[in-house]
């Protein structure tokens, strides 16, 4: 059953491009590598939109607008969420899915020319993109090679016996029991690995700079994909999903 009630609230508007909270999300991975601790959110995808649409840039509008139709490919009540899932304020903070790869680049490319265009950035010359594979394997072991997960241990469950991130249950019928396995979490959840990065395995899959490809498994994959070598069900994949979402890693190139 559906776990939210959607009440006469009027969609959220999107503000203008906000380079200190752009900022505030990254973490250095490497000497000039920074990763967003957060997936992409609906709220930051939005303000994308808006933005292209405010200065006409119709055609990338259209490429960019996400395929909310996969949701009925995938849940049973798929057109309450493919109505509200992508713009009602209770689904701001979690993460933007049934995006196309071109459109993930589009964002990138948005962020990249909104941050080097403004007065009080901190770097002279920046590049938002998504991350090669092993870039994101290396942010996800956070600083720690021999990682299995993205956090301490090699356990998919705390001393509490709380779970580090929301995945699909087994064939056996284990799984998360937290009531966040049947859909995404808010992109600010759980517990960070050692970079100060969130949900790096679980919630959706991240695209990788290579085409077709993503790391991390999603909120519909098996405890097996949450390991971080592994690739879950929708490692691959060529369509939107609502499995799937993307994090932005920045490259410095003139400090």
């Amino acid at each position: 059953a559906l776990g939210f009630a959607f009440g006469l609230l009027s969609f959220e508007r999107p503000g203008d491009f906000d380079i200190k909270s752009v900022q505030k999300s990254l973490v250095k991975i490497s000497d000039k590598l920074y990763a967003s601790k957060f997936e992409v959110s609906n709220q930051e995808y939005n303000r994308f939109l808006e933005s292209l649409k405010r200065n006409n840039r119709t055609e990338a509008y259209h490429k960019a607008l996400m395929d909310t139709a996969q949701w009925k490919n995938i849940l049973p009540d798929g057109e309450i969420f493919m109505a509200n899932y992508h713009r009602h304020p209770a689904f701001s903070i979690y993460p933007a899915v049934n995006v196309h790869y071109e459109a993930a680049l589009l964002f990138c490319d948005w962020l990249t020319e909104q941050y080097n265009a403004d007065p009080k950035r901190p770097f002279q010359q920046v590049k938002f993109r998504l991350p090669t594979e092993e870039e994101w394997i290396m942010a996800a072991k956070g600083g720690n090679p021999k990682s299995v997960y993205p956090w301490e241990g090699n356990h998919l469950r705390n001393k509490r016996g709380m779970y580090h991130c929301n995945f699909g249950r087994s064939v056996d019928g284990s799984g998360p029991a937290d009531g966040m396995k049947d859909l995404t979490a808010p992109t600010k959840f759980y517990i960070p690995n050692g970079f100060g990065l969130y949900q790096m395995s679980g919630n959706v899959a991240e695209m990788l700079l290579e085409k077709g490809k993503t790391k991390g498994g999603s909120w519909q994959d098996s405890e097996e994909a949450m390991k971080i070598e592994n690739d879950g069900k929708y490692g691959t994949y060529d369509a939107p999903q609502p499995t799937i979402g993307f994090r932005y890693f920045m490259d410095v190139i003139e400090a």
